[in-house]
């Protein structure tokens, strides 16, 4: 198409000459796109980054590690506070939580079903049975926050953090934890637990006056559970204490056969249980109407109320529960249970005033249960065989 004489051969082939060193329109227009196209594109592909951004496996490692040791001490140190009626330390209503009767399953506290589980998920290397041990804490977990917020109406603080640690740690379990988080999760329990017994158990040995009888000598001691001596300890108890609950199952349920000696009870009232307690000691002496000493207000050294003391401790246990979540429902529900409770009313109200006075006097502050030995101090954490070891 290029002819070099061209130039001679007249305006046409001219025109063909210059047509031929041009491209046509529509290729340089989509030439132009093409390169338009690449230019837009160019900061797209240098925004992708090179590699997808990962964990690093020795954080999720760590991550789970930490988690195996909270949920481990967590479960120890709940498991030995409920052992050992101790309260715990902290912000949170939990002492009502764990110490109430869905605290325990078949005798032992469940916080050491949980340190059991937990240990083994940190022991075992299998990720498979791992993750189906950290299933079973987290959908146990889940069970308790339901029974913590709609049956006991409360909020324990620590049940609440191992509920989230256990499931983050389901989701994480695929990583194998550190095995030092079971001996430094041990020591993290151990360490909690002192903490509560040091607080609640460093209360002097109190007297009613110096020089004069015990706390267990007082005349409004109630020796419902066998006589008193020289020897016997008092135990202070108060009915919206869950911890008082536990040691009201562990008497109903104690063989009192070869029992010769008993301790002289005495009730903590409050504002709040004050009608719950009143109707449980009006039901005691109702329950008791039968025998010649029905009427008295000092039951000292009456063996015979032990059976009306019993008795109306098991209604008491039949309602734990809303004795601890509403103790004045509690009350309206045992003075229905015992309608006679009503006429030991007066009775019932003169014993406790008495016994109100006596524990002013000896200054032991608001803890409950506590045992009050004769050459010890208080405790608040006692085996219920040390009530009947007077001589």
């Amino acid at each position: 198409m290029f002819d070099v004489n061209a130039k001679s051969q007249g305006p046409r082939h001219a025109g063909l000459l210059f047509f031929s060193r041009h491209p046509k329109p529509e290729t340089a227009v989509k030439r132009k796109q093409a390169a338009l196209s690449l230019k837009c594109s160019a900061p797209l592909r240098n925004l992708t980054p090179p590699h997808p951004v990962t964990v690093p496996t020795s954080l999720k490692s760590w991550s789970e590690t930490i988690l195996c040791t909270l949920g481990f001490a967590l479960s120890f140190h709940l498991g030995l506070l409920k052992q050992f009626s101790l309260p715990c330390v902290g912000a949170g209503g939990c002492h009502s939580i764990i110490h109430s009767g869905y605290g325990s399953l078949f005798g032992l506290p469940v916080g050491y079903y949980g340190a059991l589980f937990w240990g083994a998920a940190i022991i075992i290397p299998d990720r498979t049975k791992r993750g189906a041990l950290l299933a079973l804490l987290a959908s146990g977990a889940l069970v308790f926050m339901g029974i913590q917020f709609f049956v006991l109406k409360g909020f324990c603080l620590y049940c609440t953090i191992h509920a989230v640690v256990a499931w983050i740690a389901v989701f994480l379990h695929g990583e194998e934890p550190k095995k030092w988080a079971l001996p430094v999760g041990l020591l993290l329990a151990l360490g909690g637990f002192q903490l509560a017994r040091v607080r609640v158990g460093t209360q002097p040995v109190a007297l009613l006056s110096e020089g004069a009888m015990t706390l267990a000598e007082a005349p409004s001691g109630a020796a419902w559970l066998a006589p008193l001596t020289p020897h016997s300890p008092a135990l202070i108890l108060s009915l919206n204490c869950a911890a008082c609950v536990d040691v009201l199952d562990e008497i109903a349920r104690h063989n009192f056969k070869n029992v010769r000696t008993g301790p002289a009870i005495f009730f903590k009232v409050t504002d709040e249980n004050r009608a719950l307690t009143t109707t449980f000691v009006a039901a005691v002496l109702a329950q008791a109407a039968a025998t010649d000493s029905a009427s008295k207000i000092n039951l000292a050294n009456d063996p015979s109320k032990r059976d009306a003391f019993l008795a109306t401790t098991a209604l008491y246990l039949s309602i734990r529960d809303l004795a601890l979540s509403s103790p004045q429902a509690a009350g309206e529900q045992l003075a229905h249970l015992v309608p006679a409770a009503a006429g030991q009313h007066d009775n019932a109200v003169k014993l406790l005033d008495a016994q109100t006075q006596a524990l002013a006097a000896v200054h032991l502050g608001q803890t409950t249960p506590l045992l009050v030995p004769i050459s010890s101090r208080p405790r608040p954490y006692f085996k219920t065989t040390e009530l009947f070891g007077g001589r």
